[in-house]
This record gives C-alpha cells, structure tokens and sequence, in this order.
C-alpha cells in the first residue's frame, strides 16, 4: 500500500493498524509531556477564536489536540 503525506512524499507500506497501539508515544502525538502540552495549547489560543464555538477535528491522527481547547488545564 502506498499513500501520501501532505508534502506529496510517498509512504510505503506503513501498516497503520499495527503502528496505532503506539502511535500517541511520540512527544506531538499524544501531548503527554507536560511542557509540549502547555506549548500546543498557548498555541491553539493564538489561532482559536477568544469566543466559545464548534471544532470540527479531520484527520487530525488521534485527536490529542483537540483535548486542548483554550481555558482547559494543559497539566
């Protein structure tokens, strides 16, 4: 199976199924350090509207990021 990453490279046989059980242990993946965490969510108040709203979360691999909605605790 070949499929494209978003800067049209290729990745070849890369069995996703099998790389998901481990997939939220890369730093940016699962935001369990608390440093990289407390970064994505001062980020994510940057480029976040300051007033409530809806988020729709695509292919965003696990979702982790979406679990940083600005106001909510990063530790």
């Amino acid at each position: 199976m070949t499929t494209h990453s978003g800067d049209g490279t290729a990745t070849d046989e890369v069995d996703w199924d099998a790389e998901a059980a481990g997939f939220d242990e890369e730093p940016d993946h699962g935001l369990r350090d608390p440093r990289v965490r407390a970064a994505w969510a001062a980020r994510l108040r940057t480029w976040l509207p300051g007033r409530p709203g809806d988020v729709l979360d695509l292919g965003c691999g696990t979702g982790s990021l979406s679990s940083l909605p600005p106001g909510r605790d990063t530790g």
